[in-house]
């Protein structure tokens, strides 16, 4: 991965076969981020794309290897996990999306990150969820 910082706002390159969640993880707390938001964009060989049931609290995962485009990364950081949604096409324009749970550059993504104060997360009581903690101030 290479990256630049320009005005507070980060920029990353992700090269062949680097793991996005692994490498933003690993960045953040490298540069100790612990709040921000997270968009992006690129191809991948591979993702693993994952779907939350509210009713069974549980998530339901599908694995996705070929070349696909990313149209959409986006997310945002906390102090606990970073949480990604990704949107991704085939070569027949046939759209995929969900949380990302893994995704493997190929040739490259690009991410943007904006950093903000730290956040927090809290579950929440009605999906069991880590939901971010945003006291009214």
């Amino acid at each position: 991965m290479t990256h630049q910082e320009h005005n507070g706002i980060y920029l990353l390159r992700l090269m062949p076969g680097e793991e996005l969640v692994e490498t933003l993880t690993a960045f953040c707390k490298e540069q100790k981020l612990t709040g921000g938001f997270i968009s992006g964009l690129g191809a991948v060989s591979e993702v693993e794309l994952a779907h939350f049931n509210v009713r069974t609290k549980k998530y339901s995962t599908k694995t996705y290897t070929g070349e696909y485009e990313i149209s959409n990364i986006t997310g945002n950081i906390s102090a606990e996990k970073n949480h990604l949604h990704i949107t991704i096409g085939d070569d027949t324009f046939v759209t995929y999306a969900g949380h990302c749970n893994k995704a493997v550059a190929d040739p490259t993504i690009e991410i943007m990150i904006t950093p903000f104060s730290e956040t927090h997360r809290v579950e929440d009581e009605y999906s069991s969820l880590d939901l971010l903690d945003l006291p009214n101030s």
